[in-house]
């Protein structure tokens, strides 16, 4: 009897949607639920061919990111089967989903399927604000599907072609990052204590560690009152670039294994 498990890094909750949306469709047992957002250090059991993975990332500068990289390649197995995806702001996967099919082969998985699909930008959210919505999800269940039949088939799976150059884009970082505005802190130390790069010091939580805070927007995301932010000319001026640059829908893309 198979039994599923999800693994992804979900800082403010998309990613993990979108993966939640896809093992949910595919009718099997979910035993497990990571979420490497809340710890990197996570304990893998050694997979099996009773196992399915569902494994989703989100796409930073078109790449997985680097610490989820390093923690993926912990995974361990024996011909346990696995669903890839990579979840990006409508600007485009690049590398990404290549990269994690690469982690994720190279760790004794057989891959039945891999998505790039899009959700709300993080920093920016008026891109592709409110995604996934109803057809998107319409087309990730039909894509979970389309795995479970490809599962049901039996015959032993080819290396799956994906989207991607090797070698991999470089990444040259976010250099925007959000920080806490002092009126409406009230030093609770919800974003100190969720920072996945621990990124805020709890004596000054309104400030950001540039260089630990990968721009992950987790701590937006966690703070009761809303006091954390991106604010700034720089920011501003970026964000109609990148607006203007990247507002035209894209649509999710599937493959599935031969």
């Amino acid at each position: 009897m198979r039994r599923l498990t999800f693994i992804y890094f979900s800082a403010t909750g998309t990613t993990q949607r979108c993966a939640r949306i896809i093992g949910e469709s595919m009718g099997i047992t979910i035993e497990r639920d990571i979420n490497l957002a809340c710890n990197h250090e996570t304990d893998f059991p050694f997979y099996t061919k009773e196992d399915v993975v569902v494994v989703a990332v989100p796409v930073y500068g078109g790449r997985v990111p680097e610490k989820v990289a390093k923690t993926l390649g912990r995974l361990r197995s024996n011909g346990a089967e696995a669903v890839i995806v990579a979840v990006y702001g409508n600007r485009d996967y690049d590398d990404a989903l290549l990269e994690l099919r690469d982690i994720i082969s190279s760790r004794g998985f057989s891959i039945i399927g891999a998505a790039a699909t899009v959700a709300q930008h993080a920093i920016f959210p008026k891109v592709a604000a409110h995604r996934p919505d109803k057809k998107d999800v319409e087309l990730l269940e039909d894509f979970a599907k389309s795995c479970r039949r490809r599962m049901e088939g039996g015959a032993p799976y080819a290396k799956i072609d994906v989207k991607g150059n090797f070698p991999y884009k470089k990444y040259g970082g976010v250099p925007l990052h959000p920080k806490g505005e002092r009126s409406l802190c009230t030093n609770c130390g919800e974003c100190v204590i969720k920072c996945p790069e621990g990124a805020i010091d709890s004596k000054d939580p309104c400030s950001t560690d540039k260089n630990k805070c990968i721009s992950c927007c987790r701590c937006i995301a966690v703070c009761p009152r809303e006091a954390r932010k991106f604010s700034g000319i720089k920011y501003n001026i970026a964000g109609k670039l990148f607006v203007s640059a990247n507002s035209s829908r894209k649509e999710p893309e599937f493959f599935i294994a031969g």
